[in-house]
């Protein structure tokens, strides 16, 4: 393992990059992009990503993932047990784009810190890399692997549609939080009945409908609060002293 000081990025502390400014004019970012998306190639061997076992002074594993491809990693699949077939039990799947596991891209030369999960009272598992995805299009891994992150990004992106759906009814109804939050709660039926279930796309479906009755009740919650506060007597002002 490497012992020279690397940037770290993890979810414990923000990270803040600074780009100059170009005059780079917007049609000229696309083509660049489409340009990279041409470029862009299936890593057979050797992806350009470091993966290191961390061994910490508790005894807590973990994982540090490194980028090496000049363009962001935007996601990834861990093995947690290499000798057993790809499954969904066996596999992690980290994805910026929904938000699973992976807050953000991990841009070229910057390090993710992860733990390695496992059950309490077993021996933590030897994971490995098994996919990965870069924001050029570049992949790494096989292919019932790879196609599990657009199975999930469809999926979150179609529950964005019902989501925005959902306000917008709201808005023509004049809804009040509470039919907001009962009208969330409701499960939404698949676009595609047929696409077969998978952790990843199950969690992303519901997210933002979720995050809709969350944040309603936390509204009502708070403004009830104030209120409370607002109809209670003031009280009244102590005498000046002599």
């Amino acid at each position: 393992m490497r012992t020279s000081a690397k940037f770290v990025l993890s979810f414990a502390a923000g990270v803040s990059l600074l780009f100059p400014v170009s005059p780079i004019s917007a049609q000229t970012t696309q083509d660049s992009t489409e340009l990279a998306r041409r470029l862009a190639r299936h890593f057979s061997e050797e992806p350009p990503v470091q993966f290191e076992i961390l061994q910490t002074a508790d005894h807590q594993p973990q994982m540090v993932i490194t980028n090496l491809h000049p363009y962001p990693l935007t996601a990834f699949v861990v093995r947690t047990d290499p000798t057993a077939p790809n499954s969904i039990t066996n596999t992690l799947v980290f994805d910026a784009l929904t938000h699973v596991g992976l807050l953000a891209p991990v841009p070229r030369g910057l390090s993710l810190v992860l733990g390695i999960p496992h059950p309490v009272g077993l021996s933590v598992p030897d994971p490995v890399l098994a996919a990965a995805v870069w924001e050029d299009g570049s992949t790494f891994g096989p292919d019932e692997l790879l196609a599990r992150m657009p199975r999930a990004r469809t999926a979150l992106a179609d529950s964005y549609d019902r989501a925005i759906a959902m306000l917008q009814t709201g808005l023509d109804k004049n809804w009040t939080a509470a039919e907001y939050s009962a009208a969330a709660r409701q499960p939404g039926l698949p676009i595609d009945p047929a696409r077969p279930a998978i952790p990843e796309s199950t969690v992303a479906d519901g997210a933002p409908l979720f995050n809709i009755m969350v944040n309603m009740d936390r509204f009502t919650q708070e403004r009830d609060a104030l209120r409370q506060v607002l109809a209670e007597p003031t009280p009244a002002p102590r005498p000046a002293k002599k």
